[in-house]
This record gives structure tokens, C-alpha cells and sequence, in this order.
């Protein structure tokens, strides 16, 4: 997991405004470009496939009314990100289209049942030979993960405003995760100093859009999950 704490992760891709979508394959191709690593987000879909997408409701990106996840694989294809050619893509559309040619750090969007999302993302990730990991603000989802795929590296997100326990890390006992990511407006604080000092655990800071931003990661974190926003996020 050398990259999780050497190369900074492109936030949904490399994107730029409305030009280039989020989490759009035009994004993750600037990325691939850049040689930067790619933080990507999923959901599941009604028919048990994995679209790459961080809002539940479709309209802020897409202009219409839905959510993502009464969507089905088929029908990703009529959803355009800010009214560009591109489309919501698939995990799998997705990964096919990285093809290894550099990290992929996925968080999952699951606030829900664990178990579904999870299975589908194992799934998905079968035979796929490229480096990733996974992330999530839920640690009953990363326990999940512990418990039956212990091999893939895993991510524990969390930030203030939280619920206490997540906030402060206090359940990390559940998802005993090999990372922690962290909203880097709230660094430093106790328990992520405690994480990556203590108990040895790299600390991500997300997300990166601001020189000062950039500043503070560089001091409280081993890495960065960033936006773009100055010379830094283009040449590091």
C-alpha cells in the first residue's frame, strides 16, 4: 500500500467544473494522465451492479429527478454529467477503462444494510490486476471487509461534525482499518494524531482545495486527497 501515503489521490478523477465531470471516465482520464492515483465513489444499483456516483439524488449533476439507486445498468447511459457526452459509468465500465494503469482508492456509499454493496464490489473487483483499496464512513462496512476479504486494504473515513464515536474514531475496534482519512479542516485532532503516531496507522487528509488546504495536510498527514486548485495538485 506504498501509494496510499506517496501519491497524491485525484478526488472523483481530475476533474474540472462542468467541463469535466466527476467521478466522469473523462476525469479518471486527466488522472491517468497526471499519473495520479483515483478516488472514486459507489452505489448499488436496483439491479445489483455498482454505478460511479457520490450523490444519492440525481439532479445536481444530471439535471433530473431520481435517485441512483432505483437506476439499473442500463439505463446509466441516459444520465449526462452536466449536460457533457459523459455518462454515469459502471464500476466495472470503470475499471476496465483504468485498466491498472494506476491506483484506484474507492469509497463505498452505503449507510444502509451492509452486505449488498460490499458483495457487489468484491464481485466487480475479480480478477481486476490494478492496485486499490477501499473506504468508507460506515465501519460496520469495513468490518464486513475484515471479515471476508480481510486481503483488501481498507480505509476508515470520518470528520466533525460526526456522531461522537465515528468522529473520534472510537470504532475502529469494529473495522480495524489499515488507513484513516480525515476531512483535513478538522486536523489536527487527538484521535488521528493517536491513529498514525501510536498505533501506526498513515493519515489521509480530504480534501485538498486550497493552498492552505494543501499546507496543513502536508503537516498533520502522511498524504492527500485532492481537488484541483494550484501548481501543487498538478505536479506532485
Amino acid at each position: 500500500m506504498e501509494w496510499i501515503t506517496t501519491r497524491p489521490i485525484a478526488h472523483r478523477g481530475l476533474h474540472q467544473g462542468t467541463a469535466v465531470p466527476e467521478n466522469s471516465l473523462a476525469a479518471f482520464e486527466a488522472a491517468i494522465a497526471a499519473q495520479h492515483p483515483i478516488e472514486l465513489d459507489v452505489q448499488l444499483l436496483a439491479d445489483g451492479h455498482l454505478a460511479v456516483f457520490h450523490d444519492r439524488d440525481l439532479k445536481r449533476l444530471t439535471g433530473l429527478k431520481g435517485r441512483i439507486a432505483d437506476q439499473t445498468l442500463t439505463s446509466l447511459n441516459q444520465f449526462h454529467l452536466y449536460n457533457t457526452e459523459q455518462t454515469i459509468p459502471s464500476l466495472a465500465e470503470t475499471l476496465s477503462y483504468i485498466a491498472g494503469q494506476v491506483p484506484v482508492l474507492i469509497e463505498i456509499k452505503n449507510e444502509k444494510k451492509v452486505g449488498p454493496p460490499e458483495q457487489a464490489l468484491i464481485k466487480t473487483l475479480a480478477g481486476y490486476r490494478g492496485e486499490f483499496a477501499v473506504q468508507s464512513f460506515n465501519p460496520r462496512s469495513l468490518q464486513w471487509f475484515k471479515r471476508q476479504a480481510p486481503e483488501i486494504i481498507r480505509g476508515q473515513l470520518a470528520s466533525k461534525p460526526q456522531k461522537f464515536l465515528r468522529s473520534h474514531l472510537l470504532l475502529t475496534w469494529a473495522s480495524q482499518p489499515h488507513f484513516i482519512a480525515y476531512n483535513v479542516k478538522a486536523l489536527p485532532t487527538l484521535s488521528t494524531t493517536l491513529a498514525r503516531r501510536r498505533f501506526n496507522r498513515p493519515l489521509l487528509a480530504w480534501t485538498v482545495r486550497s493552498q492552505a488546504d494543501y499546507e496543513k495536510a502536508t503537516q498533520h498527514a502522511d498524504n492527500y486527497i485532492f481537488d484541483r486548485f494550484c501548481s501543487h495538485s498538478q505536479s506532485d
